[in-house]
């Protein structure tokens, strides 16, 4: 069995022997989770198109399917295939699509399922590329015309260990929507306008290896193993809105002599506008976090700020008013997001509150301002999102319910949404519209929970303000959340695809 199972370098010397001895070479490509009896019938049917079947895996790292996925790892289902008659090679995929093992294999034919032949239907759009890669290899395309199954919703009915409420929300959102209807929504998201204004942060993450305490003084010491950066604050949150809409503006402050500034250029998306307020007295914030890696997941130890008050001048200040009111017209959604570090202050809020647009605002609570930057700081809103603690202290009230807290905060506020992040809990929504309900978490497992409120609100404020219900906002916002808490820190924004992969699996 363990024969069958090759590396590129072996599986290409031994497709050059055979094809000069006639032998004709079927390809097919996929994940392959859980084999069923659609997958054999399919391998079977393609093994006919040719004399010998080449069967290509997607390894473990590019699973793009959500968080517990895949169920077996690479390995297992290497060995799986390799179990098949029908199958002569099983190569593992080094890359995160079929192309370039398409273009190592040329096969005579290359195989999809029917649910494939609709290009137009697929979320990944990559079948496009792999028809291409085909064709340029002088190799035709086949589509097996056969019952599909699928894994994903075999997995989710026979192996998921799915909290109860979690299911009946599942099949709730079943009932009122179709997988199309959704992935329709998220894609009209692309022509919704949208101003991302808020400070803006670096993340420096500095890995380390605990060594014990000193051996002349108390304090604990660390091994500094590696350290990255990434985007953090503002930055991000426009990166994970580029991800979903083609019409993204940048708002924020930054160091006129910052050392992120090559960083902070070539990682912001460049569909993202940016309008920069240089700031000569002072630097971008960077947030240095030492962490400590267990498994798959970070413990934080300990962490620095740069600098936490960087006020603007009064020029600056008028300068980010000169903005907003000569370019309101040019925004559907102003989505503010409000980490106390400096940048909004008590005339930008006053000028952000007298928009006629749809505001989503988030008061984010840190070391910094823990107790003063919070949300009723604001006039008005259309969408807030907060984390409990935020809530409590906005309302000054550590006891009360939850739900009335919520709502006394949107009557203050005028606002007619709030959406409220529990972490592993979930996430409560009230709107004026329609009844409260409670989202469980998608997901238990964590890498790390750094941006995981911050992914939630930026799909879920462009949700609400595409007049999305609250319900399904928040849902969708979740799956972001979910995706965004299985990478360390913000190493990368929430992609669409992935983001289309979770949401099928989730329905399926």
């Amino acid at each position: 069995m363990q024969s069958k199972i090759k590396t590129f370098e072996e599986l290409e010397k031994i497709l050059e022997k055979e094809k000069k001895e006639g032998e004709k070479i079927v390809h097919c490509h996929g994940v392959f989770d859980l084999l069923h009896p659609g997958h054999i019938r399919h391998f079977k049917e393609a093994r006919k198109q040719g004399t010998k079947l080449v069967v290509s895996v997607t390894p473990d790292r590019f699973v793009n399917k959500g968080p517990g996925r895949p169920a077996f790892n690479e390995a297992l289902r290497s060995e799986t295939l390799a179990a098949l008659n029908c199958v002569d090679y099983v190569v593992l995929n080094d890359t995160s699509d079929a192309v370039n093992c398409i273009q190592k294999i040329k096969p005579n034919v290359y195989v999809k399922g029917k649910e494939y032949a609709d290009h137009a239907k697929d979320i990944t759009g990559k079948i496009t590329d792999e028809v291409q890669a085909v064709l340029e290899a002088n190799g035709t395309v086949y589509y097996t015309d056969d019952i599909v199954f699928s894994s994903s919703s075999l997995l989710n009915q026979h192996f998921e260990n799915t909290n109860p409420k979690l299911r009946a929300l599942l099949a709730e959102i079943k009932e009122t929507y179709s997988i199309e209807d959704l992935i329709n929504k998220i894609d009209a998201l692309k022509d919704l306008r949208v101003l991302v204004i808020g400070d803006a942060i670096i993340d420096d993450y500095q890995f380390t290896e605990p060594m014990g305490q000193s051996g002349k003084g108390l304090h604990m010491v660390a091994r500094n193993r590696k350290n990255e950066k990434y985007l953090g604050g503002s930055l991000i949150i426009a990166n994970h809105i580029a991800q979903f809409s083609d019409h993204v503006t940048l708002l924020t402050s930054i160091g006129q002599n910052c050392p992120h500034q090559t960083m902070i250029n070539e990682l912001v998306d460049s569909k993202v506008s940016r309008e920069f307020v240089y700031l000569p007295e002072h630097t971008t914030l960077t947030k240095k976090r030492y962490v400590m890696k267990d498994g798959t997941r970070l413990s934080k130890l300990f962490e620095t700020y740069s600098t936490n008050d960087s006020l603007l001048t009064d020029n600056e200040t008028n300068q980010v008013i000169h903005y907003l009111e000569n370019h309101t017209k040019d925004f559907d959604l102003v989505l503010v997001c409000d980490f106390g570090n400096g940048f909004t202050n008590p005339l930008i809020i006053d000028a952000l509150c007298d928009l006629p647009n749809f505001l989503a605002v988030n008061t984010q609570t840190n070391s910094g301002n823990r107790g003063f930057n919070v949300v009723t700081h604001y006039r008005r809103a259309d969408f807030i999102s907060l984390n409990e603690p935020e809530l409590r202290l906005s309302a000054h009230d550590r006891y009360s319910s939850m739900e009335g807290l919520a709502n006394d905060i949107s009557e203050f506020l005028n606002c007619p949404n709030i959406c409220i992040t529990q972490g592993v809990h979930g996430v409560y929504c009230s709107s004026e519209t329609e009844s409260d309900i409670h989202i469980p978490a998608l997901v238990t497992n964590t890498v790390d929970r750094v941006g995981a409120g911050d992914s939630f609100f930026s799909i879920a404020a462009m949700c609400a303000a595409k007049g999305y219900p609250l319900s399904l906002s928040g849902f969708l916002g979740s799956i972001a959340s979910a995706l965004n808490v299985q990478i360390v820190g913000n190493k990368e924004p929430i992609k669409k695809t992935p983001f289309n992969k979770f949401l099928t699996r989730l329905l399926k």
